[in-house]
């Protein structure tokens, strides 16, 4: 709720006199005791004016002085009284005393303070626009409006007879928009406080548990078909910053939902131009905090005032988004792409920066989306530590190279890997693309990817809990959401400090995919089963996980006759023969232009050499370090 402060003492003083009538004197001339106590500076005990005695009479001079400081007082005193009622009335300054005036309304909704709703839904809301007189009653809670306020400039298009549906915000509270018109309420139930953001994101729904079909917890809705179109959805977003987890509030994902609904729903739609009749619905918010983009995107915004907030939305990227959170089975995933829209200009993206760790990786993951069907343009983002000859062969494997300047992460150590790693925030410059599914480097693609190109922004797989993997995700792309993410690098913190950790900030509320479709390489249970069921789907021909994450040891930094994360005792988790072997296929099938990069170096030799011997040292039962090295890269 705003803060409304009252009137300035100035004005508070003149008003409290100018409403208390004065005593006539008996003797024209004379100022009553008090007022002349005041005006001439002198009292006496327990508030009493000084009188004079009654055997002295005043002199001429005296009175006349008297007479003049009387007359001097009731002129400040008028002066003042008509400066507080032009404030009050013109329509020009009348936004100084608004929060004064608004503090005497009653804040009542029914959803937010437990108030009982009006009998009536429907309330006239009038306003001075443009200097022209308009009524201010209010007839919804017999409240009368005093002083309608000033309205910022970008509401001036807002002006004439609107229908407006308010959500989470009461009647009173539109004094600052200026508008006028009928406005309905958007009456729902509130969502339980014992909901927790976690609840959207259970760990039981996946597409391996065949045996029950899974379903997502849903929030409170309401009927949207008891209303009738608006021409513009109005509210107020919850934003609680004193709360650390603000960005994961139920309640105000909920909020921004019936807003959004309304808005797709019943929202006056218009085109391009402006007339009617096209794809785009006008959305008022006041907040304190930044709506989610997830929903309203800031390109989509056409104007700020302080915490007000206009956007025109494009309503089917909006229906869009609103049809999530869904799961769908695995083989469900290209019937639900096929009747997707599909955007104009789609492309898949990888990133490389500060070292050719990753070069081998980038080359085999193009050959990988090539081989599994896609047509699609391939985009590569690199800084200058890629060389002329690694950039000619990731050209022949399929990429189009293009040249950023790194982006630092501030939070990170100097020298690491993860120092530069918020240069992935560059995929949202591909502006010539609508949407980009980015494919981390250390990923092989097995079934043709494409079917991501149906989902929105943001669009991942789960990775613990209600945080996605950024492994593969489907963006779109955009300069003021890029401008964005550089204006919160600074102020977000990452919880596993790097760009996954700090786009789950930005990103809460996203659509979950199944987790084959970004199948991590890992084997934490740590049981028989779990092995038997990964390593059957790492072999599966054809393949059952539409692409393996390589987590661990990379293969192009083994030697390809097996997993070398079976060498090292905390990387073991990490090993898999026939996710090992499932990637050296893609390999085998290169030309020798693209295998150049794959070379080890000597000081990678040496340390696969140390760890073979230290594998042999703590006795390893799987025997691998004793596996007799036939790749090639070990002479070259």
């Amino acid at each position: 709720m705003q803060r409304r402060p009252g009137l300035g003492k100035t004005a508070r003083t003149s008003a409290r006199d100018a409403r208390q009538p004065r005593r006539r004197s008996t003797t024209r001339g004379q100022a009553s005791p008090a007022r002349c106590a005041i005006g001439m500076g002198v009292t006496g005990g327990a508030g009493e004016a000084v009188k004079p005695s009654s055997s002295s009479s005043l002199s001429p001079v005296a009175g006349l002085r008297a007479a003049a400081i009387v007359k001097l007082n009731a002129t400040f005193l008028a002066f003042f009284f008509l400066a507080y009622m032009a404030l009050l009335l013109h329509p020009k300054y009348s936004y100084l005393l608004d929060r004064g005036a608004a503090s005497s309304l009653v804040r009542c909704t029914a959803f937010r303070d437990a108030c009982t709703p009006a009998t009536t839904t429907t309330a006239q809301l009038s306003r001075k626009l443009g200097g022209v007189a308009a009524n201010k009653a209010v007839a919804a809670a017999a409240e009368r409006i005093v002083n309608a306020g000033r309205a910022p400039a970008m509401f001036d298009e807002l002006r004439g007879r609107l229908r407006m549906g308010l959500v989470n915000i009461g009647r009173d509270e539109l004094l600052a928009l200026g508008v006028e018109g009928d406005a309905v309420g958007v009456d729902f139930e509130r969502v339980s406080d014992m909901f927790r953001w976690s609840d959207l994101f259970p760990e039981w729904i996946d597409e391996e548990e065949d045996d029950e079909g899974p379903s997502c917890p849903e929030l409170p809705m309401p009927d949207f078909s008891r209303y009738g179109d608006v021409d513009v959805v109005v509210a107020s977003l919850p934003c609680n910053r004193s709360d650390a987890a603000w960005n994961r509030d139920v309640f105000r994902l909920q909020v921004h939902l019936v807003t959004a609904h309304m808005a797709a729903r019943k929202g006056l739609r218009h085109d391009a131009g402006g007339g009617g009749g096209g794809g785009r619905v006008r959305v008022v918010v006041r907040s304190e905090c930044e709506p989610m983009m997830d929903l309203f995107r800031c390109d989509e915004a056409v104007g700020r005032d302080g915490e007000w907030w206009m956007y025109m939305v494009d309503v089917e990227r909006l229906e869009e988004k609103l049809r999530l959170p869904e799961v769908f089975n695995v083989s469900e995933l290209t019937a639900a792409a096929a009747t997707a829209g599909r955007p104009r200009r789609e492309a898949y993206a990888t990133v490389l920066h500060s070292s050719d760790t990753y070069l081998c990786g980038a080359i085999v993951l193009a050959q990988s989306i090539r081989r599994a069907g896609s047509t699609r343009d391939l985009v590569l983002l690199h800084d200058h530590t890629v060389s002329k000859p690694a950039l000619a062969a990731l050209v022949a494997a399929g990429w189009t190279p293009r040249k950023i300047k790194r982006i630092r992460n501030p939070r990170a150590e100097r020298g690491t890997y993860n120092e530069y790693n918020y240069s992935k925030f560059r995929l949202w410059q591909l502006t010539d693309y609508d949407r980009v599914v980015f494919v981390d480097a250390d990923i092989l693609v097995l079934r043709d990817l494409d079917a991501l190109f149906g989902f929105p922004q943001l669009t991942a797989v789960g990775n613990d809990g209600s945080l996605f993997n950024s492994g593969v995700m489907v963006i779109e792309p955009s300069q003021c959401t890029f401008q964005s993410l550089i204006r919160q690098r600074r102020t977000i913190r990452s919880y596993n400090g790097g760009d996954q950790g700090f786009l789950n900030e930005v990103f809460v509320w996203w659509h979950r995919l199944p987790r084959r479709v970004n199948y991590l390489k890992n084997f934490w249970a740590n049981t028989t089963a779990e092995r038997a069921l990964k390593e059957r789907l790492f072999r599966a021909d054809p393949a059952e996980v539409w692409s393996i994450h390589y987590l661990g040891l990379k293969p192009w930094t083994c030697y390809r006759d097996y997993d070398c994360n079976w060498n090292i005792g905390d990387q073991r988790v990490y090993a898999s023969d026939a996710a090992h072997a499932r990637w050296w296929q893609v390999y085998d099938d290169m030309g020798e232009a693209m295998r150049s990069p794959c070379r080890l170096s000597e000081r990678r030799k040496i340390e696969i050499a140390w760890d073979r011997h230290l594998a042999e040292e703590a006795g390893f039962s799987d025997h691998h370090w004793k596996i007799n090295i036939t790749d090639p890269r070990k002479w070259e």
